[in-house]
């Protein structure tokens, strides 16, 4: 999304009249409506933008994760992504809305949005979602919109619906449900029960179980978003073949049996495509030994299989110099790199940020700083940063650290000096110390003593006059830098970033898609 130009904020009244063209906003009561235009004036996250002619307001892949209104204008929703007749989705005109899959959902832009005319969009962030679904009908109407968009664009994406019509999907797509988890271990379906369905995975992972007849039981896969399970006894056992549960926090996609074999039924190449996966399935069974099955088990517990970009140490290469740790010191003022952990195989993983596929940083923080690339990397917008820590108490695996302001200021500006770029990602005022304001040993025996004396360049225009007296730092990639400290400084090669699947690579068990990759530009 393009910056956000300084307008002023339209009056409460006003903007209420303006909702209420929209249809969520059309069966508000007066209570529901003062709530909503409180937390409107509360709020500067909920607000206006305008946009000319041309503009581009989000691209494909971006993690905006706003229910945007259009109040004036229109919008084209477009696809480079498909043949060349897909690029025109859809025109959106005044009193409709987009971005209900990352509003609801938490997931990236699925198409270009582009003003079509000159536009105003007001937009409802994440956290503020529930001011519009405190009323039924809106609740109601967001949730069909989600399940329609989701299932169309799952079927897109997947191959097991190749060929299949898009009439016949939106047809089928009224008849699915959306299930969403927020916790590992919950069974989703059970071993030996009857099958009644067959699942899509929309987001997250899942965890395939199966017991043994000796009372063991084998992990035998984990499935991510783009898969799906539940097949095997549609198609062969009548009942489930093994349990699957969660991995983490997942949203799935339940088709009804009958409704999942009359499509069969209609388009044979779905059943086709289906028991080659049983195959597969059968196949992996074999591949999976009681330690892979231990391995596994181990890793889903430890958040290994849940990461995006999973920064190991070769053991067959680490000469165990602490290159990776000194290098990272030395760029941000503290390591974010801890070289202890567990071993998976020849593999070391590090503490450090692993760009979660579920970030529980990103969901606890109250401002919305913690932002996510189209490459997928979790990175701090500071300049929204109130330094509350929320982040760094979230984090289940205890890679965030809060580090005081001074430190990490003056670690901002070696890179500043290292990239000749005054204005290096440091959007906050610079600290006391940086600025010439005397510090202790100079307000109390005056000027010329305890280096205080000497007056530095003042901060930046424009930007706001309170520090936060500590600032969040985790491992973002070596963001903004044309390269990552802690591979870099590596003699032997043995520190890299890989995809956690590549660590099963020889079972299958995870299936590739990590989407993180180092973002090309700087912190915007």
């Amino acid at each position: 999304m393009a910056n956000d130009p300084a307008t002023e904020r339209v009056p409460p009244w006003l903007l209420w009249r303006r909702l209420t063209a929209l249809d969520i906003f059309s069966r508000f009561t007066d209570e529901q409506r003062d709530a909503f235009l409180k937390a409107y004036e509360q709020d500067p996250a909920m607000r206006t933008r305008e946009f000319k002619a041309g503009e581009i307001i989000c691209r494909k892949g971006e993690y905006e994760l706003d229910l945007c209104c259009i109040l004036s204008g229109s919008v084209d929703l477009r696809d480079d992504s498909g043949p060349e007749e897909a690029h025109f989705v859809a025109t959106l005109k005044a009193g409709n809305q987009f971005g209900e899959l990352g509003a609801i959902g938490g997931l990236p832009r699925t198409v270009d949005v582009v003003a079509r005319e000159d536009t105003e969009i007001f937009y409802i962030p994440r956290h503020a979602l529930k001011h519009v679904e405190i009323n039924q009908y809106a609740r109601e109407a967001l949730a069909r919109r989600y399940r329609d968009r989701a299932v169309r664009i799952a079927a897109i994406e997947n191959e097991l619906f190749r060929g299949v019509p898009i009439e016949s999907i939106n047809e089928l797509a009224e008849k699915c449900e959306i299930l969403r988890y927020d916790l590992r271990g919950i069974p989703i379906v059970t071993q030996g029960e009857p099958g009644d369905a067959l699942y899509l995975v929309r987001d997250g992972f899942v965890q395939v179980v199966r017991a043994r007849e000796d009372g063991s039981h084998r992990v035998l896969a984990y499935l991510r978003a783009g898969e799906y399970f539940g097949e095997m006894a549609l198609f062969e056992t009548g009942v489930r073949w093994a349990s699957v549960l969660t991995a983490g926090k997942c949203e799935l996609i339940k088709i009804n049996r009958e409704d999942f074999l009359d499509l069969c039924r209609r388009f044979p190449q779905v059943e086709e495509s289906a028991r080659k996966v049983i195959e597969r399935r059968r196949e992996q069974e074999r591949n999976v030994t009681p330690e892979l099955s231990e391995l596994l088990e181990r890793s889903g517990q430890l958040g290994v299989i849940q990461a995006d970009a999973l920064l190991v140490m070769d053991l067959d290469l680490c000469i165990n110099c602490d290159n990776c740790v000194k290098a990272c010191e030395a760029l941000h003022g503290r390591s974010r790199l801890i070289r202890n952990g567990i071993k998976l195989g020849h593999y070391l993983v590090p503490s450090a940020c692993r760009h979660c596929d579920d970030p529980k940083c990103m969901n606890s923080c109250p401002t919305g700083a913690i932002k996510r690339r189209p490459e997928g990397e979790i990175y701090f917008q500071y300049e929204m940063c109130i330094g509350c820590g929320n982040c760094a108490i979230a984090c289940p695996y205890d890679n965030i650290a809060m580090i005081d302001a001074p430190t990490f200021d003056r670690a901002q500006a070696r890179k500043s000096r290292v990239m000749n770029d005054a204005n290096f990602f440091r959007p906050f005022p610079a600290a006391a110390h940086d600025i010439g304001e005397p510090g202790l040993w100079a307000r109390l025996f005056g000027a010329g003593r305890g280096g205080g004396s000497k007056r530095k360049p003042a901060p930046l225009a424009g930007v706001r006059e309170h520090t936060p007296p500590a600032f969040p730092i985790k491992c973002d990639l070596c963001d903004g830098l044309p390269f990552m400290g802690c591979v870099h400084n590596c003699p032997t090669g043995a520190a890299i970033r890989i995809d956690p699947a590549k660590l099963f690579e020889e079972t299958g068990a995870v299936s590739e898609g990590s989407r993180v990759r180092k973002a090309r530009g700087g912190s915007d």
